[in-house]
Order: structure tokens, then C-alpha cells, then sequence
């Protein structure tokens, strides 16, 4: 019975995890995204000037 606890608590603790790795992840994808937005702007303006 200790033990099933234990593995519990733990399941718990590695639920937490995996939602903070998750939120991690997200927010990683959404900054890749606003900097190929950026990257993209900037191109677009090279291209203008050097018309």
C-alpha cells in the first residue's frame, strides 16, 4: 500500500512536469514563429531598399 502511494505521488509529480515542458514547449513555438515573422519583415525590407 506504501508503495502504490509513493507511485502515485510520483505519477503526480511527472504530470506536473510534463505540463511544464508542455508550456515551455508552446511558448518556445510561439517565439520561433514571431521571430520567422521578423525574419521574413526584414527580407522584405532588404528587398525594397536594394530596388
Amino acid at each position: 500500500m506504501v508503495e502504490l502511494r509513493a507511485s502515485l505521488s510520483k505519477i503526480e509529480g511527472l504530470k506536473g512536469k510534463i505540463e511544464e515542458l508542455e508550456d515551455a514547449l508552446q511558448n518556445s513555438e510561439l517565439r520561433v514563429e514571431l521571430l520567422e515573422r521578423r525574419n521574413k519583415q526584414c527580407q522584405e525590407q532588404l528587398h525594397h531598399s536594394q530596388s
